[in-house]
């Protein structure tokens, strides 16, 4: 293992930041060269009436110019930070003063090598690209940043974050990093751990102390009734052995458990060394993702969600209007449901039962034919019979599409649950949140209902743990048959 070098953490940088960097590096690559072909177009429609522009630039003009820009710019794109500006409080101003320069930057750069090379621009085709390149890459980050602070204020919100240990100068060092953060997170409390040492009765001066919500033994409660996405320890628990129980919990429940560390102590970075608002920890996770494929997967989630819900206008208004016609309103059925972390969340579906189906269900629970706390009958006597066909071809789960739009679902995840259902499922089982629920899943593929609760979880949990982006393409593709043939739907 590599040694510390240093007791500053100067090297670390978050994954998930390293991730937004990449991703947006490879979306400027496509931007600045959707700009050169919005260029061209705007080139060729605007002579006709711009005598001042130059005459129709030839093919190698074009090549030209790209093959000089796209290394150039992303060059220049990561002197001035561009790329790491969704990972940073960035306002609109400095984004505009930050592709001023860039741009400005960009066309001394590329007079320079003209000059040098001697070779052949068109000028009127440069001056459309700055003006195409600076809108579009404005537009997309204005675009991400706002739909970062949607998602952030109405659906997952902030991490909710969980600290145990005694109140210290370390501890209120990472509160007042943390509450710096572009979106800081949500500290719910801290459990005291004294472990037989001496208790601190009064906190240090000037130190930042959150809500005590207990002691350590009540870790598994907390976690059973409330969502917690990362739990920190700090001294004295911040020795996975000496509180190897509590560690075992996390792992079972599927929970992120960092540990506070000082580099200078470091010997070796087992399992790994991460950094959360510019504190160090060792961080133990159940099959820890891929952050940059993680922000594929949720960046292109509310892309098809948008274009499937375009697409399928027609089918939307039919179903809806024949909802209307034979069982009357309300059309669609909301239902709190649980979410990441078990974050709840109103899930949307075209109605297919009576307006009463919730009221009745307790009058049915004795012909319940699921293992489990999960509520299933293939026969359902609430079920209309308009709604039962819903069900048979999978339409009762198009207004789905919405919850994908608005950040609370995906495409494909975990089947999320009534609230009170998922309260009743305890210990390892939870881990199956620890992804955002999709409208299909390997259960969905895999028979739905002619699958059991035991067999259903561990569906789950192996899409955890193998999950790639490969998977989810692997699962859209078998959820078309099972929705055409109704496979496994009651």
């Amino acid at each position: 293992m590599t040694k510390a070098r240093s007791s500053r953490p100067t090297n670390l940088v978050g994954t998930q930041d390293r991730a937004l960097a990449n991703v947006q590096l490879a979306l400027d690559a496509l931007t600045i060269v959707a700009s050169m072909l919005l260029a061209a177009n705007l080139h060729a429609r605007l002579r006709p009436y711009v005598h001042a522009l130059q005459g129709v630039p030839r093919f190698h003009e074009h090549a030209t110019l790209v093959y000089l820009v796209l290394p150039l710019w992303l060059a220049l794109i990561g002197v001035f930070g561009l790329h790491i500006s969704l990972a940073q409080r960035t306002s609109h101003a400095e984004l505009l003063v930050k592709l001023l320069k860039l741009h400005l930057t960009g066309l001394a750069g590329l007079a320079l090598i003209q000059f040098l090379t001697q070779s052949i621009i068109n000028r009127s085709l440069v001056v459309l690209f700055l003006l195409c390149t600076f809108m579009l890459m404005y537009a997309q980050r204005a675009l991400w940043l706002a739909w970062a602070s949607f998602q952030y204020a109405r659906t997952i919100g902030p991490e909710r974050v969980l600290l145990i240990g005694q109140p210290s100068r370390r501890m209120s060092a990472l509160l007042r990093a943390a509450a710096s953060q572009a979106h800081p997170p949500s500290v719910i409390g801290y459990l005291d751990a004294q472990l037989g040492e001496a208790a601190l009765s009064v906190p240090p001066p000037d130190c930042v102390v959150p809500q005590r919500l207990g002691r350590l033994e009540e870790l598994e409660r907390i976690l059973q009734e409330q969502p917690v996405d990362h739990v920190m320890f700090f001294p004295p628990a911040n020795h996975p052995e000496r509180v190897r129980e509590q560690l075992v919990t996390c792992e079972q429940i599927g929970v992120a458990a960092s540990f506070s560390v000082d580099l200078v102590q470091l010997a070796d970075a087992a399992p790994r060394v991460t950094n959360k608002y510019d504190h160090a920890f060792i961080t133990f996770d159940v099959a820890p993702k891929r952050a940059d494929a993680l922000a594929i997967k949720y960046g292109f989630d509310p892309l098809l969600a948008a274009l499937a819900i375009v697409l399928l206008a027609p089918l939307w208004l039919t179903v809806a209007l024949t909802i209307w016609a034979t069982m009357g309103r309300p059309i669609l059925f909301l239902q709190t449901r649980a979410g990441l972390h078990g974050r709840t969340f109103r899930m949307l579906k075209f109605r297919s039962m009576s307006v009463d189906a919730e009221r009745q269900q307790q009058a049915l629970l004795a012909d319940n034919e699921m293992s489990g706390p999960v509520f299933k009958m293939k026969e359902d006597p609430r079920v209309t019979g308009l709604g039962r066909w819903l069900r048979r071809t999978s339409l009762d789960e198009l207004p789905q599409l919405f919850n994908v739009l608005t950040g609370s679902m995906s495409l494909v995840g975990p089947r999320p649950l009534p609230a009170a259902e998922h309260a009743a499922i305890e210990g390892w089982r939870r881990r199956r949140l620890t992804m955002k629920p999709g409208i299909t899943c390997l259960w969905q593929v895999g028979g739905r209902n002619d699958v059991d609760f035991a067999e259903w979880m561990l569906l789950d949990l192996k899409y955890i743990d193998e999950w790639s982006l490969w998977l989810d393409l692997l699962i859209l593709l078998k959820t078309v048959p099972v929705v055409l043939f109704g496979r496994g739907a009651s």
